[in-house]
């Protein structure tokens, strides 16, 4: 049975916004590649800075790629913050036993580009658990020392 025109216009408005966005984003994170990869570093270090929406997903894309994943250093970026979410001190577990451990497992996490964004945008703890492969590692500290 065909489509009347009224139902497929509104779908390919979405398809072509949605396509323009994504070109949007990969030519501002290509421009900043070659004209500004200082300001590249900074703004994907800065987890706290607004961005377009079409370059934070083009910059999540880049990461969980592992194109930009060197750009980023996610054991030393995204793991402190990450720890937070999870009530724990980045900075008094630097040394704990486990430390080293949960900085390979940070390192070789195929989601950095999903864990940039989550800790962007303040998703919580329970939200976390889908995706960091330390999580869990992370809650039962938690435990451990409210004991």
């Amino acid at each position: 049975m065909p489509t009347s025109s009224l139902t497929t216009a509104p779908q390919s408005a979405r398809l072509a916004d949605a396509l323009s966005d994504y070109l949007a984003g990969e030519r501002a994170l290509l421009e900043l590649r070659c004209c500004a990869p200082k300001r590249l570093s900074a703004l994907i270090h800065d987890l706290s800075r607004p961005l377009p929406s079409p370059l934070e997903r083009a910059l999540a894309r880049g990461l969980n790629s592992g194109e930009l994943a060197a750009w980023l250093g996610p054991a030393e970026t995204l793991m402190p913050p990450m720890m937070r979410r999870f009530g724990l001190d980045p900075e008094g577990l630097a040394t704990a036993p486990r430390a080293a451990e949960w900085r390979v497992a940070c390192r070789a996490c195929p989601h950095i580009g999903t864990c940039w964004q989550a800790l962007r945008h303040d998703t919580d703890a329970e939200a976390c658990r889908a995706f960091c492969p330390n999580a869990e590692a992370f809650a039962e500290v938690g435990r451990e020392s409210k004991r």
